[in-house]
């Protein structure tokens, strides 16, 4: 017992940032969480795989952007996301507006190839 404890001792000298909690990070900082944008508007997935030549049953469900561009493409506040980050680590809203914004996001990450949730 007394080695498990001295091992959590020094493991706990040597990584302290760890104990430690972060504020959350302000829009626009480094290190600021991307936003879960839904992707389930059924007009909003139609233009989107019209505008990439796909089917819409390839489009991903979700895709994170940053919370600009959330807050562009989603009907929700700024203070609304933020309250969103406080609260829990993932934060989410769903998509109603398609911009050349989002367009460009979503064939990035399906060409990128990212583990994304698919229907």
């Amino acid at each position: 017992m007394a080695l498990l404890l001295a091992g959590a001792m020094a493991a706990a000298l040597q990584y302290p940032a760890a104990a430690q909690t972060e504020a959350p990070a302000l829009d626009g900082e480094p290190g600021s969480e991307f936003v879960e944008v839904s992707l389930g508007d059924w007009d909003l997935k139609t233009a989107l795989a019209t505008d990439l030549g796909i089917k819409v049953s390839e489009l991903p469900l979700t895709i994170s952007v940053t919370p600009e561009l959330a807050g562009k493409v989603c009907p929700i506040s700024r203070e609304d996301l933020a309250q969103q980050e406080v609260i829990s680590p993932t934060r989410t809203c769903a998509a109603k507006e398609m911009t050349d914004e989002l367009r460009d996001e979503v064939r990035r990450g399906m060409e990128a190839g990212t583990p994304q949730e698919q229907e």
